[in-house]
């Protein structure tokens, strides 16, 4: 078969493959620095989500492999928040600024800077999903957060 020959079938695969979408890998959780992250949340007016973790903390490993790689919790924080994380080994001073001692330790940041709530200890994904959905909507303005659960479970 000569090249005239092949020509056809390869522009029509061609075609095919421009058609589908990247298989791409899913680009996981848009991470920031404190620093770059606390200056994206005023220039941004976004909320902040601000993560602190070690590298030798078991449930900041779990939540790494389990709540962090959740599809969903991935699109809503990329989305909504501006993601910050801390390696408290590395970062001390700014664990002690929120005082944090105790791994992971999540913190809500609203578009002021100020903390809006924290949560410690490992989030698993559901779970995560609705808190940033209850911090994002401003309903801890006015609702408790079980309240937020019970009003959007049925």
């Amino acid at each position: 078969m000569g090249l005239k020959n092949w020509v056809g079938p390869i522009v029509i695969v061609c075609f095919i493959f421009s058609l589908c979408p990247p298989l791409a890998a899913n680009p996981g959780v848009n991470w920031h620095s404190f620093q770059s992250g606390m200056k994206k949340i005023t220039d941004e007016n976004k909320k902040g989500f601000l993560h602190f973790y070690t590298d030798r903390c078991k449930y900041c490993k779990l939540m790494n492999q389990k709540t962090f790689t959740d599809e969903a919790v991935i699109a809503f924080l990329n989305q909504n928040f501006v993601p910050i994380r801390v390696d408290a080994s590395a970062q001390r001073e700014i664990a002690k600024k929120y005082g944090v001692y105790r791994f992971p330790n999540s913190w809500f940041i609203a578009e002021d800077q100020s903390g809006i709530g924290k949560r410690p200890g490992f989030i698993p994904a559901d779970t995560l999903l609705r808190m940033l959905q209850y911090i994002e909507s401003n309903s801890f303005k006015k609702m408790s957060f079980q309240d937020f659960i019970d009003k959007n479970s049925q």
